[in-house]
């Protein structure tokens, strides 16, 4: 069933809140790479991603996913839901995503290296309060150096796959927070419609 509002606004209300989220995203993301640039422990740097990185996020877009909502007239259907979540989250990966490049790449350079070398410290200082020998976290330590080289040189078509993903799931999670808060308009009869 359609619902009958007016839904003119849809868009701009979710790009208005995706931009919001945006820019949340990206706060709570400079926040969270400065935390792992000063952590020690693995515990800190497994569990701060979690918390800053996604769970408040999460919440944060329920909110802003229950604002469009209401902003659109309090009711839609599954694919104005799924639309006006998706356009929210495209328009907050857009954001998200650019202000991380300009960070990285030009406000602090050398972020991802010294993240990688918090990282490596963290996890040799893990393995040696378990008793592991020295050799095996060398072997480990070049392992991480390994994989997060590979990870700075990839090409442009492997970041090209990498932002398409991203919007297939997004996709995916927009459709899942659509089908959860779509609400429809309550039926009423009439003597009209009863015969």
């Amino acid at each position: 069933m359609e619902t009958e509002q007016p839904l003119d606004n849809l868009k701009p209300e979710a790009a208005k809140n995706g931009l919001i989220l945006g820019l949340i995203t990206l706060v709570l993301g400079v926040i969270s790479a400065y935390v792992l640039v000063k952590a020690t422990s693995m515990w800190a740097i497994f569990l701060v991603p979690i918390g800053i990185g996604f769970l408040i996020p999460v919440i944060l877009a329920v909110f802003l996913s229950l604002d469009l909502r209401k902003k659109i007239g309090g009711y839609w259907n599954l694919r104005q839901a799924t639309s006006g979540i998706f356009i929210m989250f495209l328009a907050s990966y857009i954001i998200s995503t650019g202000g991380n490049f300009v960070f990285t790449k030009l406000i602090e350079p050398t972020m991802s290296s010294q993240i990688q070398s918090s990282v490596t410290n963290a996890t040799a200082s893990m393995m040696r309060g378990q008793g592991v020998d020295e050799a095996t976290i060398e072997k480990k330590e070049a392992e991480m150096a390994e994989q997060f080289a590979k990870k700075e040189s990839g090409t442009m078509i492997q970041t090209i796959q990498g932002h398409l993903i991203a919007v297939i799931i997004i996709f995916v999670v927009a459709l899942l927070f659509g089908a959860i808060f779509k609400k429809s308009p309550p039926l009423f009869f009439t003597e009209d419609k009863e015969e």
